[in-house]
């Protein structure tokens, strides 16, 4: 495969990684892996500096992104799974955000002991956060047509992971809007 450091300047498209009739090398893999979770880690982090002006991380973000896509209200359990977390670190997570006024746990109707519901100042953040430019501007780069491309290719990533992991698939709801409790 060869050499995978590139000079910032240089512009990289997705046919500098030969095909061929063989099997790809483990560093192509590697290198992969790398290009991605790099790219996550720096989107990550530039989100970051976007949300911090509405006093919210990513992880809080994720969480109430969670709870509406589940309709409004999930558990622990559900958004531990929806999020790769581990339900103890969900539930002293869920916690602080209680602590902080973002969500309500309250007691749950079926299986599940407690439920999780935004509250109306985690939905005026959470609603705030939709508008962030951040995600325009870098995803602008691409095209229209590179964008669909690589969603495509992300979701068939996931999907094989999910499977995998032996985790069924869900579904995420593409744009969430906000649920709004009944006054």
């Amino acid at each position: 495969m060869g050499e995978c450091h590139r000079p910032p300047s240089e512009h990289v498209t997705g046919t500098d990684i030969p095909e061929t009739a063989e099997e790809p090398g483990s560093d192509e893999y590697l290198m992969l892996w790398v290009l991605i979770a790099q790219t996550k880690d720096a989107i990550l982090r530039a989100r970051e500096r976007d949300y911090a002006r509405y006093g919210i991380s990513n992880e809080r973000r994720a969480v109430l992104y969670m709870i509406e896509n589940h309709g409004g209200q999930a558990t622990p359990v559900e958004i531990a799974r929806d999020l790769f977390r581990e339900l103890h670190s969900v539930t002293e997570l869920l916690k602080r955000m209680e602590k902080d006024g973002l969500v309500e746990r309250y007691k749950g109707t079926g299986r599940s002991k407690v439920e999780v519901k935004v509250t109306e100042k985690g939905l005026d953040i959470f609603e705030q956060s939709l508008h962030n430019q951040t995600d325009k501007r870098i995803f602008s780069v691409l095209s229209a047509k590179e964008r669909e491309r690589l969603a495509s290719t992300l979701w068939r990533l996931r999907a094989r992971v999910l499977e995998d992991l032996g985790v069924p698939e869900w579904h995420l709801n593409f744009p969430v809007q906000p649920v709004r409790p009944e006054k």
